[in-house]
């Protein structure tokens, strides 16, 4: 639907202003004539609003935290089922919310909702910016009329999200702990300890061991040039930042990572879960079988995979089964291709597809610890084997002493 904008006679001739909701300006002269209103200027602004918004949201839009964006569908799912109106619940909760940035938002959901938006095309004007899956779900329960059941399947969906991120964020904490650890270990040796440890052989007029001699040359170069490594560190940083938005890049980048063993199954089952959720909720909600897999796509972080859902779009178009499309784009578990085939014969597609995230969601938490098992081995090796190195650098010119006392 489209936001129109109004100017009316009223049946005493004063003019009146104001926003209408509907499909054509057609209708919404009859909406105001059966509003005893005679129609002077109808302007329609949600396209121009629409259009200003996403420019603006193209440039350092704050986003509400999944934890934040769950507890508010869940807050105002149990006001709108108390019977409470929406724009009295939005008003209460803009009230009590902790934090300013979603007062903020709850009070652009208000004023939006007040002026005739409807609560979908309010968050799309909203100040933050909201995933594309919410605003259509959202709309989808708005259009049907049942949006208190929309909400409470939102809800749910959008909490199960945030505890998925919370698993990936916990797997990924440790190894990153570990490089960065294993980093300044091995900076403050090179600059510290290896120069003091073998500067006692320098008086001794010893010749140094091919790898003393390199380790040392190592520390020198980064005690002297250390501002230097900063600066190309971070500007390989900023590089990466830059090249990451190239969609050949990024799309290169997550291919070869997808390659990787174990991190593959992470990675898959993941993205799995969060897209048979989305996507079951939207098909639950009354969207169409291709509009939802266009709007599930966008949860897909990982290119490759999104591409995938994308090109199921053209298939499902071209009269294929889900399950057929699925099975075609190829990295897909098992698993869920069966129960997507159940729920199309058997009418319960949107049942499966949760039925699958639930055991997706469950399997992230075996999928990290496997990845764990292999990760941990191979950093504490490599992290044993740079410290070995320069142990022998420190140890070898004591080692060839002893032997000349020994003489």
């Amino acid at each position: 639907m489209a936001v129109f904008e109004y100017k009316a006679l009223t049946k005493e001739g004063k003019t009146t202003k104001g926003l209408q909701e509907g499909d054509s300006e057609r209708q919404i002269r009859q909406i105001l004539r059966d509003k005893g209103l005679t129609p002077v200027a109808l302007v329609q602004i949600e396209k121009k609003n629409t259009q200003a918004n996403a420019a603006k949201k193209s440039f350092f839009v704050p986003k509400l935290k999944v934890a934040e964006l769950a507890l508010f569908t869940r807050e105002l799912y149990t006001l709108l089922d108390a019977s409470t109106p929406l724009k009295e619940a939005l008003k209460a909760l803009s009230t009590q919310s902790e934090s300013k940035q979603v007062a903020r938002f709850i009070t652009s959901l208000h004023t939006h909702v007040s002026e005739g938006y409807s609560l979908a095309n309010a968050m799309s004007l909203a100040p933050v910016s909201i995933p594309r899956d919410i605003i259509a779900t959202i709309q989808a329960g708005e259009e049907s009329g049942h949006l208190d059941k929309v909400l409470s399947r939102l809800a749910e969906s959008v909490e199960q999200q945030d505890k998925l991120n919370k698993k990936m964020k916990t797997a990924l904490i440790y190894p990153m702990l570990m490089v960065v650890v294993a980093i300044v270990i091995v900076f403050l040796l090179m600059i510290y300890v290896v120069p003091k440890m073998v500067s006692m052989f320098d008086s001794m007029q010893q010749t140094l061991p091919p790898l003393t001699q390199g380790m040392l040359s190592l520390s020198a170069f980064i005690q002297a040039q250390w501002p230097l490594m900063l600066v190309v560190a971070i500007a390989v940083w900023l590089g990466n930042i830059w090249a990451m938005k190239r969609p050949k890049w990024r799309f290169a980048v997550h291919s070869f990572l997808l390659k990787i063993p174990g991190l593959k199954r992470f990675l898959v089952y993941s993205a799995t879960a969060r897209w048979s959720r989305t996507f079951g909720v939207l098909v639950l909600s009354g969207v169409a079988i291709k509009d939802a897999l266009k709007i599930s796509a966008e949860v897909m972080t990982l290119d490759p995979m999104k591409k995938g859902v994308l090109d199921m779009v053209e298939e499902v178009r071209e009269g294929k089964p889900v399950h057929h499309a699925m099975k075609t784009v190829g990295f897909f578990p098992p698993l869920l291709l069966n129960l997507v085939k159940t729920g199309e014969g058997k009418g319960q597609l949107d049942t499966m597809l949760i039925k699958g995230a639930e055991h997706y969601e469950n399997a992230v938490e075996s999928a990290a610890t496997a990845l764990m098992s292999i990760l941990e081995p191979v950093l504490i090796v490599v992290m044993g084997g740079i410290v070995l190195t320069i142990v022998m650098a420190i140890m070898m010119p004591m080692f060839e002493m002893n032997q000349m006392v020994g003489q």
